[in-house]
């Protein structure tokens, strides 16, 4: 019976975010439908924790970039 009821289940795509400090630093990651409602939150590529307390790599700045507009 579980398994027939997971086969009607939609598939969840998950979109990735990075929050941003006041002087651009990712301070934390958030995986998620829609982009979270408060905050600096931009759409990265990718999480990778090295970027904690860093400013984002120009590549994912400019795809974070890309997706919100």
């Amino acid at each position: 019976m579980r398994l027939r009821i997971s086969l009607f289940k939609r598939a969840i795509k998950y979109r990735h975010f990075a929050l941003l400090d006041l002087q651009g630093r990712c301070i934390a990651f958030m995986s998620c439908e829609e982009i979270p409602s408060r905050g600096e939150w931009v759409e990265v590529e990718a999480v990778n924790l090295a970027w904690l307390d860093q400013p984002l790599p120009g590549l994912e700045r400019r795809a974070a970039i890309s997706h919100s507009v």
